[in-house]
Order: C-alpha cells, then structure tokens, then sequence
C-alpha cells in the first residue's frame, strides 16, 4: 500500500532523525581526530590520528588495553557508532585532565556529571563560563548525546515546528562549537517532503530500530500509518512479551553482585595497604500481592518502558558499559518513582541497582547516597532482622569503605554480619562474606589483631562450605596472609599466600590477574623474609603476567615494576632497579598524573635508588618533587612526609650542604615527635640521623676556623687588608654552613684588622661595622 503524505510534524521527525543518524556521526569522528591531533601528537611516540591499525591500537593501550574500552579499535573509526564515538572522546581516559585534587578524570567526569542535568533537559549553552576550551568541547559533545537520547527515547514519530527548531539550534551551536560546519544541517532542515524520498525514510526507521528497543512505542504508532512495516513491530513487541520478568532480572543481578567481592590489595613492596573492590551484593526482593494488582492497574506502556530500561541497564552492567547502564537504571529508578512512589520496596531496588553502578564508576559519594535510599526503604518495609536489610548494610558498607569513612563502615559490615548470623547461623556464605569485608575494614583501621581473627573466621566457613579449591578460599588465604605479613608473622604469611597462589594457578590458569595478583604479594613477604632471589623470580613472574594481560603502560604493570626495583637494589643490581623505578614513575605520571600518591611513591623509591648510586643531584630533584607532592596531599604533618624530609636531609648531608641537611632532618624530627612522641622507634632514627649531621657541621667549622688561622698566620701576618678580607671571606664561608655565631666572630675580627690599619673614620672600616651589626640583627634579633 502506498504511504500517506507526511503531516509536517512527521517529517520534521524524519529531518532530525536524519540529522542524528547521518551528520552526528562526522562531527564526532571529526572532533576525535581533532583532539586526537591537538592533544596527543606532541607526545613522544604518537602520531596524528589516521585510522591505521598501529594508531588504534595506541589508542587502545591509552585507554588501558583490551577489555578496559566500549570502542571497537579492531574497526576502521569511520565504523564506529555514536555510542563507540562519545566513550571515544568525553568518556576516554586517553584526553582525561586533572581536576583541582591532582587526579586525573574523563572530560565527562569533569565538566558533564556536576550539571547534574534532568531527565530529557538540554545545555542552556555549550560554551564554558570560565573559557575553558575542554569544558566547551565536552559539553558540545553532550549536547550531541542528549538529541541523540531524545530521538531514541521518543514514543511518538512527531515532532512540532517548535521543538524541532530548538533541536535544530541545540545541534547548530554544538556543531559550532565543535569547529563543524552547519551547512548540512541547514540543508536537512529546509527538505520539503518531495525532496525526502521514500526509500530514505526506510532507511532512517531501520537505523533507528538497529539503535534502540525502546524505538518499538514508535513503531506501534507507525504501524497506523505505514503499513509496510507491520511485520516487524510484530516481531518486535513479540520479543518484549518474552523479555525476562522482574524476577529473572533480579536474578541475574543477585548473581553478578555475589561474585564481585574481591580480597584486600596486595602486600606492595613500600606500603602494606589494603582495598575492598565494590560489591554487587545487593537485594532485590519478592513482591507482595498488592503490589502486583497496583502493578496491573498502571499503563501498559510504562511497564514496557521499564522492562526495557531493566533489561537494557542489566546487559550493559553485564558488559561493563557502565555510563550507558547508569543513564538506563535512572531512567528505571524515575519511571518506578512515578508509579509507585518514593517509598515503595520497588524503590530499594532501583537505588540499589544505581548505586551499584555508581560504585563501578568510582562515584561513591553518590553510589552512598543510593545504598543509604534502599537501606531507609528496606528497614521501614523489612525491618532490622531480614536479609535484604542486611546486604542493604553491606552495600553502604563498601561505599563507606571506598569513601575511607572506615569507623562507619565497620558499624555497617559489622551490623549486616551481626544480622546474617542470627538469620543464617555461622556457616553461611553470606555470613563469611560479611566476616571478610569486616576483616578488610579492621585492617584499613591499623586493628590487625581483629582483622586476623575475621579473616581466619571467613576462610574456616569457605574451607567448610567450599572446599579447599575455590575462589572464594582463596581470597581468604590471601586476605589472611596480607594481616600475617602487616603482625610481622612472615612465616605463616608466606604459608597463606602460597595456598592461594596455588588455588589460583589451579582454578584460572598461569596467565590470569589474580594469579599474578597471588605472585606480586607472595614476592612482598618472601621480600622481607630476606629471600631476595625467590622474591625477585615471583614479582618477575607477576610483572610478566601484567604486562601481557595489561600492556605495558597500566597501574598494575607499574606497581610490579616498582616492585621488583626493590628488590633489585637489596640484591645489588643497582642500575636494573633505577631503570624499574623510572619505568614505574613514567607509567604512574601519564596514567595518575603529578599530585597522585602513588607517583610521590615512585620519585621517592626513585630518589633512594639514585642516592645509592651517588647520583646526589638527582636524587635531591626527585626527593624534593616526592615531598612537594606529600605536602600539597597530606599536609606538613604526616609519618610519610616526615619520612621524605628525612631522607631528603641525608641526601643534601651527601652533597655536603649540611645548613639544608640539618634544616631538613630537624623538620622530620620536629614532625615525628608531634606524630609519635619521644619514646617511638622513627624519632629515635632522626634523632640519631640528625646527630651524624651536625658532627658533620662541627667539622666543616673546625675546618674554617683551620683556614683563618693559616690566613693569620702564614701569609699576611696579623695586621695586613688581605687578611681583613679573608675575615670577611671566612664570615661568608661560616654562614653558608649555618654557623652564625662564628660569622659574628669573623666580622668582628675583619673590623679589628681595619681599625688598626685604616683608623675609625675610613670607609673600609665603615663597611665593617655595617656587616656586623647587619649580622647581629639577622642573628640575634
């Protein structure tokens, strides 16, 4: 049957449409290749931007290797789709600036996520306030998205002249402020329906269908008017009566946050700290019968809307692509709101779901904020005693941990345990759980005691339900030999480490990242075991693992070649370890930028290296950027500060500057006895460092005093101007050291010589006085 002429409101849909489906696409390759070329290609090792094989995959190592990227670099980019275009730009790690705390963030993460935009809102304006150039590009680029959104997200296959001309302008201003031309959008939006011929109409309704489900609202409307394409809105709202039910997808996503508690970071080789990854440990609960009559009454349509919303964000979650699995959990999270209320158990599900999200991204103040909405919900609903509060407590748990709020995260884990074991009794999954994440929390908090009985209790419950061969066991011999090794017992931790490196090995294989996780920790203990070589063989065997799974420039390859530099300089192999710690700093400096602390690490580790090999010049410059980038972190008053400044006296002491060596070590002292107190081993070390150097300064003193008295005595004789010149040079040298009373002596002496010789009223003599009482005023107040 022959098509119907378009209402001009349906062919304003078609223009827009065509204007998404064809012209987004080249402004956003033409922006990548533009900041592609201006950002990168002035870097060592780059090149403009292409398209070959060997520049995508530059690009794909930037953004962290394989799997760490949504973007299909196997592609030519002329392939890739909007969605491919925006995570290749504004969600890229590869053009990610630093924000006001030092740490490197996305232009997203930057510029986009504080709009905080609402549901179906545009820019007011794509051009940054402050004439921050990246703010502008990002907020184009997202302007671009959010038309995109609102084509995809449309129920009807109308548009009205008004808003389609505001889309049209939303698009023209992102277009100029990308550097794109307009005039194709021009073009499109003056098309009268004799010059939009039929077969490009099919065209933009299958590349719409391709984009999105959620297109099938307007396909069901199309079908009134477009009979041609019935068969296909069949087969589509056929495919959305058999999508998976509320439970199914509670299911599947039960199942992914049950596996994703991993254990405390490894043992690394200059700081034994610990980490919990964010749980998916979540809750999503039965529903009464009420709320399934209250669930019948609402509009068919907006339960389809959110059955598409739930499946879309669960395959995303499942594919990691967390920015587009967040967008559909929120569009779920306010498409329950406005059915059930913000109050109803649904809720706790949606904010949880959020939350989870948010967690994978790193937002954990707002991932806090989601976990804290379910919790409120389940207790008022639940109550306290029920498992859904309980993994409620766990969650918030895990973004109070992540947020380093450690004393409330240990009432939260500890509340959910307290619940788990009178629900379930002590040998329960949920129960070891909860005594893991406890375990990880006491030891964050420096109570390593606890931590080791929380962690002995998670790995006797896994022994018992699990076997000895699982991944749960091994997290728990792991975690358990991370507190070993932090209560000194190197002995049982080497024990511990080796059983998970060995379940590890057994159940993912050599070539896994929690096995070269196992090798990297077991090589920290058997490091301070003073077995060197061991050591060495297993943070060799780690790095190997990373660099193939990883490549080269990743935090994890940086941490291994850190490592093992370490374990280099204890056997010797001095130049091999000042090559591994520079290749650590220059990974952690492009990937976590300057003031990050792992890279005040790397130019400390550096720094000692270099003092070792009496390269003193350079090791004073990495020093001094280490504790520059300690300061501006953690303050003047801090163990690690105090430490650097320690370190960094010894090496002006080496150089011979002992007045800066002195000033620094003194610094240190001062620091540590505020920290500590007298009676603490660090005070005593700079006690005793900063003695060694003011015997070092006694001597360089005896040593002037030396050359004044040969000046006296051998060559000018008592009463000569030379000599009362040497006395001046002499003050000059006595103050470089910091030796200020000997300073006024030598000034004094300099002005006894010119009175004798050129009496009291000689300009000589004149210039005399004035240093001294210059110095007495410096020195003395």
């Amino acid at each position: 049957m022959a098509l119907q002429p378009f209402r001009d409101e349906q062919l304003n849909y078609f223009k827009f449409a065509s204007i998404v489906l064809d012209e987004f696409p080249k402004a956003l390759r033409q922006t990548f290749t533009s900041m592609w070329d201006n950002t990168l290609t002035h870097l060592p090792g780059h090149q403009p931007w292409d398209d070959s094989a060997a520049i995508r995959n530059k690009f794909l190592t930037l953004e962290g290797g394989p799997g760490r990227t949504k973007v299909p670099t196997n592609l030519s980019y002329e392939e890739w789709d909007c969605t491919a275009l925006f995570q290749a730009t504004i969600h890229a790690k590869s053009f990610a600036l630093p924000d006001s705390g030092g740490h490197h963030k996305t232009l997203g993460e930057l510029f986009v996520k504080p709009r905080k935009l609402a549901h179906g809102v545009f820019h007011a304006s794509v051009t940054s306030p402050s004439g921050n150039n990246a703010e502008t590009v990002a907020l184009a680029i997202d302007q671009v998205r959010l038309l995109r959104n609102s084509l995809f997200h449309s129920h009807t296959s109308e548009i009205t002249k008004a808003t389609f001309d505001q889309y049209v302008k939303h698009a023209k201003d992102a277009f100029e402020a990308l550097g794109v031309k307009t005039d194709p959008i021009d073009v499109i939006g003056g098309l009268t329906e004799s010059e939009f011929p039929t077969n490009k109409v099919r065209k933009l309704e299958e590349c719409i269908k391709e984009e999105n489900r959620a297109f099938v609202s307007f396909l069901q409307q199309q079908n009134q008017h477009l009979e041609g394409i019935s068969s296909d809105v069949k087969a589509l709202k056929h495919k959305m009566e058999v999508m998976p039910t509320k439970d199914d997808i509670f299911k599947m996503l039960e199942q992914i946050f049950k596996d994703l508690i991993q254990a405390p970071a490894q043992n690394k080789p200059d700081k034994n700290l610990t980490s919990i990854k964010p749980t998916k440990d979540t809750s999503l609960d039965t529903h009464t019968a009420d709320q399934d009559r209250k669930q019948e009454e609402v509009p068919c349509l907006s339960h389809g809307l959110l059955k598409v919303e739930y499946e879309t964000a669960v395959t995303h979650l499942k594919s990691d692509d967390f920015v587009s699995a967040l967008e559909s959990a929120k569009r779920a999270l306010d498409i329950t709101r406005t059915l059930f209320g913000e109050e109803h158990p649904k809720m706790a599900n949606n904010h949880l779901l959020v939350g989870l999200i948010q967690i994978d991204l790193g937002n954990y103040a707002s991932a806090f904020q989601s976990c804290q909405s379910a919790l409120d919900i389940r207790r008022k609903h639940l109550g306290e005693e029920h498992p859904d509060t309980a993994k409620s407590y766990f969650s918030l748990g895990v973004t109070q941990n992540s947020l380093a709020e450690y004393a409330a995260a240990l009432q939260s884990f500890q509340r959910a345990l307290d619940i788990r074991r009178k629900l379930f009794s002590e040998q329960h999954q949920d129960t070891a759980l909860s005594y893991h994440s406890l375990a990880v929390t006491q030891y964050s908090l420096g109570d390593y005691v606890s931590a080791l009985q929380s962690d002995q209790c998670a790995l006797d419950i896994r022994r018992k339900l699990f076997g000895e061969e699982h991944s749960d066991t091994a997290n728990s011999y792991d975690s358990l030999g991370t507190t070993q090794h932090s209560l000194s017992d190197y002995e049982s931790a080497q024990k511990s480490k080796r059983s998970a490196l060995d379940i590890r090995r057994k159940l993912f294989g050599e070539e896994h990242s929690d096995t070269a996780n196992s090798y990297s920790s077991l090589g920290a203990t058997q490091h301070s075991l003073g077995d060197y070589k061991s050591a060495q063989k297993s943070k060799q065997r780690a790095l190997d693992i990373r660099r193939k799974l990883f490549g080269e420039e990743h935090q994890d390859t940086a941490e291994s070649y850190s490592s093992i530099g370490k374990t280099q300089k204890k056997l010797g192999e001095l130049t091999l370890a000042l090559q591994s710690k520079q290749r650590s700093l220059d990974i952690r400096r492009k990937w976590l930028g300057e003031e990050h602390l792992d890279t005040a690490e790397s130019y400390y580790s550096l720094g000692v290296i270099q003092h070792s090999l009496r390269y003193y010049a350079s090791a004073q410059e990495s020093k001094q950027r280490a504790l520059n980038i300690m300061r501006k972190l953690f303050g003047e008053e801090h163990s690690d500060t105090a430490k650097i400044y320690d370190s960094l006296g010894a090496t002006q002491h080496s150089i011979g500057d002992c007045a800066s060596a002195q000033k620094s070590k003194q610094r240190a002292l001062d620091i540590r006895r505020k920290l500590f107190g007298e009676d603490h081993p660090d005070t005593d070390r700079s006690y005793s460092s900063i003695r060694k150097t003011q015997t070092k300064f006694r001597k360089q003193t005896l040593a002037c005093q030396s050359k004044r008295r040969s000046l006296k005595e051998k060559l000018f004789g008592e009463e000569n101007s030379d000599t009362a010149e040497s006395y001046n040079s002499l003050a000059v040298t006595h103050h470089s050291v910091g030796d200020y009373e000997s300073v006024l002596v030598a000034y004094q002496c300099a002005l006894d010589t010119k009175r004798k010789l050129f009496g009291e009223k000689h300009s000589e003599t004149s210039q005399s006085y004035h240093s001294l009482a210059v110095s007495h005023t410096s020195f003395l107040g």
